[in-house]
This record gives C-alpha cells, sequence and structure tokens, in this order.
C-alpha cells in the first residue's frame, strides 16, 4: 500500500484562471478550506470530505448532481509516477490520450502526485431534508418544480416514504457568506 498522506500541500492558486495545484494527499476537506479565501471551491466533491484528492479523481468519484460532471473532469493537468516512464506530466495538450485514460485510472497506470484542478467561484448551498413519498418525488422532480441541483435519498426497506436531503445553489444577485 502506498500512503501519501504527508504530501497534502496547495502547491498554487490561480483566483484568476479559478486553478488550483494540489499534491495528491491533500484531503478534500483541507483543499475546500483552503480554497475559501480564495474565494473559490470544487464544483463537485462527495459528500465524505476526508478522501485524499488523488484517490477521490482515480476513482471516478461522482459527487452529488446529476447537472454536474463527475470530479475526474474537473483535472486539466497531473503528474504521474509510473513504473516505466517514471514521473510523466499530463494534460490534453501533452499526451492528451493517456491523459483521457489517466484521470480515472484507478491506479493502474501509476500513482497520482499532483493535481490542477478547474475551480469555480466559491457559493453556499442550503439544504432541506424532509420526507416524502416515491409518487410526490417523481412528480416533483419530473415538472421541475422543485428548485433542486443536489438531491440525494435515503430509501427506507418499505417504500411507502423516502428522506430526501436537496442543496440549493443561490442565484446570481442573491447573498453569499
Amino acid at each position: 500500500m502506498v500512503s501519501l498522506a504527508l504530501m497534502d500541500k496547495v502547491l498554487d492558486v490561480d483566483v484568476k484562471k479559478k486553478t488550483v495545484t494540489v499534491q495528491a494527499g491533500i484531503r478534500v476537506a483541507e483543499l475546500v478550506d483552503a480554497l475559501r479565501e480564495h474565494g473559490l471551491t470544487l464544483q463537485n466533491f462527495a459528500s465524505i470530505r476526508e478522501q485524499q484528492v488523488g484517490g477521490f479523481i482515480q476513482v471516478g468519484a461522482h459527487g452529488t448532481g446529476a447537472r454536474l460532471p463527475p470530479v475526474d473532469e474537473q483535472v486539466i493537468s497531473m503528474k504521474l509516477v509510473t513504473p516505466a516512464k517514471g514521473t510523466i506530466e499530463l494534460s490534453k495538450e501533452k499526451d492528451p490520450e493517456l491523459f483521457y485514460l489517466a484521470r480515472c485510472g484507478l491506479g493502474g497506470l501509476g500513482v497520482v502526485a499532483e493535481v490542477t484542478l478547474q475551480c469555480v467561484e466559491r457559493h453556499q448551498l442550503v439544504q432541506h431534508t424532509f420526507v416524502s413519498n416515491a409518487d410526490e418525488v417523481k412528480k416533483t422532480t419530473r415538472s421541475g418544480s422543485q428548485k433542486t441541483n443536489i438531491l440525494s435519498t435515503c430509501g427506507f426497506l418499505i417504500l411507502t416514504q423516502l428522506l430526501l436531503s436537496n442543496a440549493i445553489l443561490p442565484q446570481s444577485g442573491e447573498p453569499q457568506s
């Protein structure tokens, strides 16, 4: 087993381009906290914030939200340590085919050492948790009457009611914290 726990630094934040370069051992929670002071965040990240970024992208983590791309699509470039070629830098410009495969490589192509990620402006999610039934959920999500960007569900053994948690991105012009 390889541990990247000591490779946990933010190497660069480019506020203008909205990008961040990190060592692969940094945990998602630490990265999001570091981005906050720059007015940035990740577009999509899973609710388990203790994951290391290198592993997070390698497993194809999807985060939450049908309209948000999986995290590997936020990868702009990466450094990969391989058994045959040593450390290689990958991006759309530098070996695009291997870059595409390595973004979600499951560790099979080497060990991710550094990653540059595309960020977005910081925003605040407002979460509401409520109980509903399957028919009502189908009706509101199909009709678009739910103003939801992210919807998580927790179904019980007898699916007469569902526990739902949705998060709403504020519209432009709404105050953000």
